[in-house]
Order: structure tokens, then C-alpha cells, then sequence
């Protein structure tokens, strides 16, 4: 509950700094990429860059392992081919599974998704941009820690930023995750984060953060009898999962170190862990962005 207060309190010091001013001469470049929900949420500027992550997500022990974690180590890529275009390497890395019950601990490699990523509107002066991505997901990964699984998944989505004053910038994106397989359920997802910029010297600056996630499935899988769903990371074909939501909030620190050179954590918790969102108790994320 303490937790929940204190995100509370930072989203209205955030949104009290939300007065339109006029902009720097390049307001993108201030901005921050998103410090949660990597694979669906995705940095709306055309950047060339790696993305070091480690994920450690804590099972709700209602859930059918009754509780457990797991670990993710992964690497994003992006190069931007033009000042519009880019190449996106989104979901990889090495998975950690350590359930409390019912299924066996193991450990494997994650799918892959990869796809492109285009502006289609921006303006650095006034602050704003928005892009689509179309990405596609390689069933490439290990059974054992509930990858490779199905035909694949097509994921459209779309993603903006928009300084809404001189050191507060609001980021917002939604996709679906459509399986080629029936076997595997479908979602939808909503992300939004408020940041605000602290500048301490040259260009290190300090970004607090705080964010909200919706995951809601649209149609259910074929696969296990549960009602809970893998939020945006697993996909576990529940059958008995088919409109239920995922709602978390989420708090978090960004700093920019370097002009190309950004870490941040974030801290996620669930606001509802009633039947179809216990797959989370909470969950840590942990980058370093270089950018060239």
C-alpha cells in the first residue's frame, strides 16, 4: 500500500510540472526511452543503439507455480537506416525460470522478434513525435521456459512522445500481438510514462519516472486450462483467459550519464491480482543504452 501511495504522489509532483512552454531548439534529444515493459513498448525516435536489460519478475503465489521468479537477460538492438527508418531487434536473450511448484525450474533462450520502425510525424523544435512499428515474433526459443512455441506472432503497434514543458515529456504506445497459430492467446497492450528532467551538469541529467501498463487478452489460447496469461513477455495459450486484464503501475529513475549513454530502473506492481493478473507480484528492470 505504501508503495502505491508514493507512486501516487510522484504522478501528481510529474503532472504539476505539465505547463506548455516553449521548447528547446531539439526537445527530442532530451527525452528518454521507456523504463518498462521493453518488448511492447517501444522508444518512438528513429535511434541507433544497444540495449542492455536484466529483468527479474516475481510470480504472485496464487498464480498455478504458487509463486517462483524469473530471471531475463536479454540485448535490444536498433540502427536507424534513415532519419525515419529503422531496424529493430526487440525480444532475444536468456530466460531463468524458478517456479515454486508444479513445473520443473529450467533455464533456455527466449524467442526472437525483430521488425521496422518509421516516423510518421515529428517536430524536435516543438517536441513531438509518433512512429509505427510492425515487428514479427520467431518462435525460436526453448519450450522448457515456455518459448518456441506456436507459428509466430504479428505485432503491429504505434508509439509517441510529446514534451508537454521544457523538462516533461509524456511517451504513449499500444499494439496487438496477433498469433498465426490459434493455439496461442492474443493481446492488447497500452503503456504510458511521465518523466521529468533534472539537469546536473553538462549532459547528465536525472529523470523520475512513473508509468501505468494495461496487457488485455482478446482471445484466449488452446494450450493450459489456466486463467491467467503470460503478460508481455509469456504467452501461454490459457484457455479460460479471454478478456481478462493486467493493469500495473510503475516507478522508476533514469540517468543520462553521457550525450549516448543512459541506465534506469523501474519497479512494476500489479493494482489488481484477482484471477488473470497473478503471473506478477512485482517486477525489477534494469538497462544501459549506448547509442551510436
Amino acid at each position: 500500500m505504501k508503495v502505491k501511495y508514493a507512486y501516487l504522489a510522484l504522478s501528481l509532483l510529474l503532472a504539476g510540472q505539465a505547463n506548455i512552454v516553449k521548447a528547446d531548439s531539439d526537445r527530442l534529444s532530451q527525452m528518454i526511452s521507456p523504463a518498462f515493459s521493453p518488448v511492447t513498448f517501444e522508444d518512438p525516435r528513429a535511434l541507433s543503439e544497444a540495449r542492455l536489460l536484466f529483468v527479474n519478475h516475481s510470480i504472485d503465489d496464487n498464480f498455478v507455480t504458487n509463486g517462483g521468479d524469473v530471471q531475463v537477460y536479454a540485448l535490444q538492438l536498433r540502427y536507424a537506416l534513415t532519419d525515419k527508418l529503422s531496424i529493430i531487434a526487440t525480444k532475444d536473450g536468456y530466460v531463468d525460470f524458478n517456479p515454486k511448484a508444479n513445473v520443473p525450474k529450467d533455464s533456455g533462450f527466449a524467442d526472437i522478434e525483430a521488425g521496422l520502425k518509421y516516423t510518421v510525424l515529428e517536430d524536435k523544435e516543438k517536441g513531438y513525435i509518433a512512429s509505427a512499428q510492425l515487428r514479427y515474433l520467431i518462435p525460436t526459443g526453448e519450450k522448457e521456459v515456455f518459448q518456441g512455441q506456436g507459428d509466430g506472432v504479428v505485432h503491429p503497434s504505434f508509439s509517441g512522445a510529446i514534451a508537454l514543458c521544457d523538462n516533461t515529456t509524456l511517451t504513449a504506445g499500444s499494439g496487438l500481438r496477433i498469433p498465426v497459430n490459434g493455439n496461442d492467446s492474443s493481446f492488447w497492450d497500452v503503456d504510458a510514462q511521465l518523466d521529468y528532467r533534472i539537469p546536473v551538469s553538462g549532459d547528465i541529467s536525472i529523470y523520475p519516472l512513473v508509468g501505468a501498463s494495461l496487457v488485455k487478452v482478446i482471445d484466449s489460447g488452446k494450450r493450459l486450462g489456466i486463467a491467467d496469461e503470460g503478460q508481455d513477455f509469456f504467452n501461454f495459450g490459457a484457455t479460460e483467459s479471454a478478456g481478462e486484464n493486467i493493469v500495473t503501475g510503475v516507478g522508476g529513475l533514469r540517468a543520462r550519464l553521457a550525450s549516448n549513454f543512459d541506465i534506469g530502473g523501474s519497479f512494476q506492481f500489479p493494482f489488481d491480482r484477482s484471477s488473470g493478473s497473478r503471473i506478477i507480484n512485482n517486477r525489477w528492470t534494469f538497462d544501459a543504452i549506448l547509442r551510436f
